[in-house]
């Protein structure tokens, strides 16, 4: 049997760990190449390019497909799920070049606590004691990552801090609307328009700031609309087999990644705790 074939035939549950596990090792990477461009290039100039690196990879996937994928079936879901990308895009990609990679990651990891609420709000979920706990102390894990040394955070830093934890907020309004969105649509749309969107909102201000990209930052810039393309399709897949509460607290997984590649590519320590000043 073909190891698709036998991919697909385990309980959803366990395929959603596994699409939730590679959609995390993914972004990791994905994240750290924005980290290290951000330094000298706009955020919505990469933004930008990405998104149309991501649409062309995907393009052709969709021309292999019945004409049905190119017609969503909630439109205006669609919107509010692109709404949603173009903010994590841009606020979070800037929140990625002014803070350590592992504590983007860290304030990132409240998306969960706020997935499992929505979920119960406008999902119906039920949020059982086991699913309760596990994402509280995974939370409380988050709130201990953010500041071990029990330093005051300066002005400028607690404001980034604060634009971080709204990506996880608008992160998770996104991971409730993919969920509807995908009783109706291919993962292939969603991610699609939602990119296209990106792109559509986003040129303008990427040629107003445009800096000429290197011959390394334009393969950057490939590979991270091709590590885009597969990072959002293995999340969303992830959300397609199993329930989001059940979903979210796996994504938990990147804390190690992100602290790893933290530590190896940019010099970061976790244990050293955040470069925030005291008051």
């Amino acid at each position: 049997m073909h190891a698709i074939s036998r991919f697909n035939l385990l309980p959803g549950r366990v395929r959603a760990v596994w699409w939730m596990f590679a959609a995390a090792l993914l972004v990791t990477m994905m994240g750290a190449i924005v980290k290290d461009m951000g330094q000298t290039m706009p955020v919505s100039q990469i933004a930008a390019i990405r998104s149309v690196f991501l649409v062309a990879a995907i393009l052709p996937f969709m021309l292999r497909q019945s004409r049905r994928v190119f017609h969503p079936g909630n439109v205006g879901l669609l919107l509010a799920r692109s709404s949603t990308l173009v903010i994590v895009n841009v606020v979070g990609f800037w929140t990625l070049t002014r803070l350590p990679l592992v504590y983007v990651t860290a304030i990132s990891f409240s998306k969960p606590l706020f997935i499992a609420l929505l979920a119960v709000m406008f999902l119906g979920e039920a949020m059982r004691l086991r699913r309760t706990i596990a994402t509280l102390i995974g939370f409380a894990g988050v709130l201990v990552m953010l500041n071990p040394t029990g330093v005051a955070l300066a002005q400028g830093e607690m404001l980034t801090a604060l634009a971080a934890l709204g990506v996880a907020f608008t992160m998770a309004v996104g991971v409730i609307l993919v969920k509807q969105l995908a009783a109706s649509d291919h993962p292939n749309t969603i991610i699609f328009y939602g990119n296209l969107a990106v792109l559509i909102l986003l040129t303008g201000p990427a040629i107003v700031f445009w800096v000429p990209p290197t011959s390394e930052q334009w393969i950057a810039l490939v590979a991270l609309g091709l590590i885009g393309l597969a990072s959002q399709s293995s999340f969303i897949r992830a959300y397609q087999a199993a329930d989001a509460s059940f979903v979210a607290p796996f994504e938990y997984i990147r804390l190690l990644s992100a602290a790893a590649v933290g530590y190896v590519i940019f010099g970061e320590s976790p244990i050293s705790g955040p470069p925030w000043e005291p008051c």
